[in-house]
């Protein structure tokens, strides 16, 4: 039978065990869990898990979109995220996108849209312009933004 006065000492060992295995664990976390620069735009690591979990590689869809894929800034346009933050943080990946590439290109390259698209890409992208820290679009609305894409989208 083991002594009161060693079960309680064996207790606090385990106690400091788990009290410092927690505090690693969430020190690991949100050191780990920052933004990418995928040429020169900001992607958070909430985002890239979140697109991992429903099996798109969103580095590669994005390295593509940059350089001009048609088919890739279509996909990435129409990309619906789940999870609250990421969504959020997805918004500002397509307005920093529309930024690089151009409101022409972006354009051309969704072509024509759905209503349900319409309404899918208008919202991503106000989401990025009021929650995304880009400085060029600071408390700009989707028609000051972006005024050739909002005449797109309303005429869709």
């Amino acid at each position: 039978m083991i002594k009161p006065h060693l079960k309680q000492g064996r207790m606090n060992k385990m106690r400091k065990v788990i009290i410092y295995l927690t505090f690693a664990f969430v020190f690991l976390t949100l050191t780990s869990c920052g933004n990418r620069d995928i040429q020169g735009i900001e992607v958070s690591e909430i985002l890239l898990i979140a697109s991992k979990s429903q099996n798109i590689d969103y580095r590669k869809l994005l390295n593509k979109a940059i350089k001009g894929d048609d088919t890739s800034i279509k996909q990435l346009a129409l990309l619906e995220i789940s999870g609250g933050a990421s969504a959020y943080d997805h918004g500002a990946v397509l307005v920093d996108l529309i930024e690089k590439i151009g409101e022409e290109m972006f354009i051309n390259s969704v072509g024509s849209l759905t209503d349900s698209q319409t309404v899918l890409i208008r919202g991503s992208i106000e989401a990025g312009l009021e929650y995304g820290d880009n400085p060029s679009f600071h408390n700009k609305k989707i028609d000051d933004a972006f005024p050739q894409l909002c005449e797109f989208l309303n005429s869709q």
